[in-house]
């Protein structure tokens, strides 16, 4: 059963899966491997994988402006990272910006969720990107692999779009 924004101040630590509702069985993934340090651009990797495994759990954190910060479980203080630069100011086609990792929570780093009419999530950049929402396109990925697949960017506007829509779950 998906969460909603009443479910989340009782999560504490416990992790979470955020899940495509436009790919059935896609996940968000995030290897944070080598992010140990703050860099400006980030690194890692985020993109698609199919069903959810160590590298799909998050722990959500509510910050003290009311957004919330998504930590990877297999890294810890690894972040998921949004940066809307260059995102051309259209509401459909490819999308752009970088989606990938942190170490820390800083203003990239913040989300605010708008809980959409089916129980999913559209995740918006709470300050750095107004309007920069997450986008994920998992096309082709139809089964799990090591390196993960399908594409995780921002998109301008896109409050409820098909590929910006997200449910959250306990992790099983």
């Amino acid at each position: 059963m998906p969460l909603s924004l009443a479910d989340f101040a009782s999560l504490g630590n416990t992790p979470i899966t955020i899940q495509s509702t436009f790919f059935p069985n896609v996940y968000l993934r995030m290897d944070g491997t080598g992010v140990t340090t703050f860099t400006g651009p980030g690194g890692g990797t985020v993109n698609c994988q199919f069903g959810a495994g160590p590298l799909e759990k998050f722990k959500l954190h509510t910050q003290a402006d009311g957004s919330f910060s998504f930590e990877s479980v297999t890294f810890p203080n690894v972040y998921l990272r949004m940066d809307g630069t260059g995102l051309p100011a259209i509401t459909s086609g490819p999308g752009g910006g970088t989606v990938n990792c942190q170490f820390g929570a800083e203003p990239f780093e913040k989300f605010k969720l708008h809980a959409q009419a089916d129980g999913s999530f559209s995740f918006e950049s709470a300050t750095a990107f107004p309007n920069a929402y997450l986008r994920m396109v998992g096309s082709g990925v139809t089964a799990s692999t090591d390196s993960g697949g399908g594409i995780v960017n921002c998109q301008f506007n896109a409050n409820g779009g098909g590929h910006e829509k997200f449910v959250l779950n306990v992790a099983g």
